[in-house]
Parts: C-alpha cells; structure tokens; sequence
C-alpha cells in the first residue's frame, strides 16, 4: 500500500458550491456511499471522467521526474510551480485519507499549465532514465510514466484553458 494522489477539476461554481453546501460537498465526495456496488460505481464514473486524474501510487516519482527532487527531501525547497503541482495548493474543510483535500487557484492552474509545458518530452525521458536506469521494470514502468506525463499536462492545460479550480487528493 502507498499514498495515491487524484486531481479533480471543478468549474468556480462548483467550487463555490462545495465550500457552501456540506450536503452536495458530502455527495460529490462520495462520503455518502455504502455498499461496494455503490463504491465502485462511484469511482468508475470516477476514471472514466476527463475532470479527474488519477496518479495512482506514483506521483512521488513523477514529482521527481518533473522538477528533479523527490518530494520531502531535506534538499527539495518546494517552492518552484512544478513542486506545486504535486504538493502545493490551500487546505481546504474536507478530508482525505491522507490529511485535507487541497485547491490549486485558478489563477495557479494556469501559472502550473505554463510550467508543465515547458518540460520536454526528451528532458523528462532524461529524468526517467536516472529514476528507472536499468531495472528490470523498465519495460513496463517507462511507457506507463510517459503515458502519465501527457496526461498531467494534458489535465492542466484543459483545467486552464476551461477557467478550473482543481482539488488535489491524497489518499
């Protein structure tokens, strides 16, 4: 087991809503479901949404392959945007698993969109060769971290681009 973290873009209405509303906010977080039907129906509409990226376990590694440092090391400054893009953003008043759901402005998401696309793909492979070198799940793990990194920049750019706020999940 690890930590997963999930991206959820959420229109400022929306957004709005959830801050004013504990019910819809208790819905839309899916605190209200109780059978593993309902559950899993909850997190296949879930996936299978535009509106929602899942980074699984390996947002740690993806953080380092996007700015070069692992999350949390005594070395990392984490003040740069592309740090932001995995552990940055406002505490919000729900919960996660792991501490409290965060939000990236609409304004940040922008600003992230901007950075995210300044990365290469030939400098993230770079990246991806030091993170993986000759391991054995090179095989499989290089087209599955190159699959995520057109989908964070793909999930960014549409957030900024659509005028989104996005919630950040650890869980």
């Amino acid at each position: 087991m690890g930590i997963e973290a999930s991206y959820r873009r959420v229109t400022p209405e929306e957004f709005e809503k959830l801050h004013n509303d504990a019910a819809y906010a208790s819905v839309y977080f899916g605190d209200d479901l109780e059978t593993d039907e309902e559950i899993y129906a909850y997190f296949e509409a879930l996936s299978s949404s535009d509106r929602y990226l899942d980074l699984d376990k390996h947002w740690r590694s993806l953080h380092f392959l996007f700015t070069g440092d692992f999350p949390f090391d005594s070395t990392n400054k984490g003040d740069t945007l592309l740090h932001k893009v995995f552990i940055g953003g406002t505490t919000t008043p729900w919960e996660a698993t792991y501490g409290m759901v965060r939000y990236l402005t609409m304004s940040e998401v922008h600003d992230m969109a901007e950075a995210l696309n300044y990365i290469s793909e030939d400098d993230f492979k770079s990246r991806l060769d030091k993170l993986l070198g000759s391991h054995e799940s090179r095989i499989y793990m290089e087209p599955h971290f190159l699959n995520l990194f057109a989908h964070i920049i793909k999930f960014f750019n549409k957030a900024a681009q659509e005028g989104d706020v996005v919630l950040l999940s650890f869980d």
